[in-house]
């Protein structure tokens, strides 16, 4: 498949399987971080100061308590801030094997494309003109006349 836009690129680097491996590095990186101590103690935060807010929350069913504070913590931009200071989006070797990678994926998709094309999709062979042809050979020249620009002017 020839990779004509955006989407499609995004789609085949999915299949390909290295998005899912830069997220589990990005994920891996992050929790070996100092920043991570600082990040659960923020979200624990936001959860305390919502069960406290809202004391009938501890009566609710699990799967509604987890529903509201999640709810609680996508009100902050806490998630983001992390994405952006990660050090690691910023860093040259990293951005150079996301380039890799998505270079891979295109030219695996061009790669596919020749190996998969039927003789009608592929490049033509294309060969000297046929001079075996009569009718071939006489037509060149009369195609010439009418090109030129005194015939054109004459139309």
């Amino acid at each position: 498949m020839t990779i004509t836009n955006p989407t499609q690129l995004i789609d085949e680097f999915k299949k390909s399987g290295e998005f899912d491996r830069l997220r589990r590095d990005l994920l891996s990186h992050f929790q070996r971080s100092e920043r991570t101590e600082a990040f659960k103690s923020r979200v624990d935060d936001i959860a305390r100061q919502r069960l406290s807010s809202d004391p009938k929350l501890i009566s609710m069913p699990n799967d509604a308590i987890q529903r509201e504070l999640l709810g609680e913590i996508d009100r902050y931009p806490i998630v983001e801030r992390a994405v952006v200071d990660a050090p690691l989006l910023s860093d040259p070797s990293f951005i150079a094997g996301i380039r890799a990678s998505l270079e891979r994926t295109m030219s695996a998709g061009r790669s596919e494309e020749k190996n998969n094309a039927t003789p009608s999709q592929s490049t033509p062979n294309l060969q000297p003109c046929d001079s075996g042809n009569p009718n071939f050979n006489a037509a060149i020249p009369q195609l010439n006349d009418a090109l030129t620009p005194s015939a054109v002017q004459k139309e």
